[in-house]
């Protein structure tokens, strides 16, 4: 039997807890393409991997269940705000 090669990644990152102010490790699952994205945005806004996901799992305006859907959203979010500039 063939084993299908599983696309989503588990990496560590690093989060700031909003009422301690403590830093914790955890661990997000993403597909490749979204760990991709993520990189790409990081190293066009000079920021870390952890910064980025700090910030959007910090946005009050972020309504998502999950730690993770609130990184998804903020990495679509963000191509979605470059791509209306580009059409301005």
């Amino acid at each position: 039997m063939t084993q299908i090669s599983q696309s989503l990644v588990n990496r560590n990152i690093s989060i700031i807890d909003p009422v301690s102010g403590q830093t914790h490790r955890t661990s997000i699952r993403l597909e490749e393409i979204e760990w991709e994205a993520l990189r790409d945005i990081c190293t066009r806004e000079n920021m870390s991997i952890n910064d980025f996901c700090c910030k959007a799992d910090s946005d009050e305006r972020r309504r998502e269940h999950s730690r993770t859907s609130r990184i998804r959203s903020a990495i679509l979010d963000h191509y979605r705000s470059q791509s209306g500039k580009l059409d301005s």
